[in-house]
């Protein structure tokens, strides 16, 4: 089973997309679901959400653990916390709402997010902004696996390499969050854990990859995250009209 799976060349095309995802998240902190879910539906359908948030944990935890003494660990702790209702709300609505629906829903959040970014002042990620950004990643994340703009998008005044590394420790917890939320609902059974781990020497090529990245992407660090928060959006209202 698993040979003829590795034989299969959709197999290898979703790996790469996987590896692209990657490079990007890594460079920017966010941004491996903008770039492999939209693709991956369309011929690994049964790879999004699950298998891609696997990734998401592996790449998030190499992450964390290079960018451990630049995380902001107390100020995340809310945001940790807001999330599990935010992620038991997306949960719910799986098993509930039609899928599109949840897309454009995401979407709408996402764009209207930015237009306030990018006409309005800079802000600091107060408590507030930080919870509330918490419950909206877990909706978000749960339903449609983009999880990264709420909190990019609060966060997005800061250093980048600040922003990275917050990001990366939030999304470890958050992965955890929304793969056992799959468990239950029935949405990620053994044979989507067993390829989300394969996708393991991908996450370390895109991780690798992403490392060198990071000095170019730091002088246009807000810009590239407003445009990649617009591109999830984007992609996300994309595969509604696919569909």
């Amino acid at each position: 089973m698993l040979l003829a799976t590795l034989a299969d060349p959709a197999w290898w095309a979703a790996a790469a997309l996987i590896m692209l995802g990657c490079t990007v998240q890594t460079a920017m902190g966010f941004g491996l679901a903008l770039v492999a879910a939209p693709l991956l539906v369309l011929f690994e359908p049964t790879w999004v959400p699950a298998v891609v948030t696997t990734a998401a944990l592996l790449l998030s935890l190499l992450n964390t653990a290079r960018l451990r003494a630049s995380v902001r660990w107390r100020p995340m702790l809310l945001p940790m916390l807001t999330r599990i209702p935010g992620t038991v709300l997306g949960a719910w609505l799986l098993t509930r709402l039609d899928t599109q629906a949840l897309q454009l829903m995401v979407a709408a959040m996402v764009l209207a997010g930015v237009a306030v970014s990018a006409i309005g002042k800079a802000f600091e990620p107060t408590p507030l902004r930080l919870g509330l950004a918490g419950l909206a990643s877990g909706f978000t994340g749960t339903t449609t696996s983009i999880g990264g703009p709420p909190m990019a998008l609060v966060l997005q005044h800061g250093a980048a390499e600040r922003i990275r590394a917050d990001l990366s420790f939030y999304f470890v917890y958050s992965c955890v969050l929304s793969l056992a939320s799959y468990r239950v609902v029935g949405r990620f059974d053994d044979g989507l854990v067993v390829a989300g781990l394969l996708q393991l020497p991908a996450v370390v090529a895109g991780f690798v990859l992403g490392r060198h990245l990071r000095h170019w992407a730091d002088g246009r660090f807000r810009p590239l995250l407003l445009v990649l928060c617009s591109l999830s959006a984007i992609a996300a209202i994309a595969g509604v009209l696919a569909a």
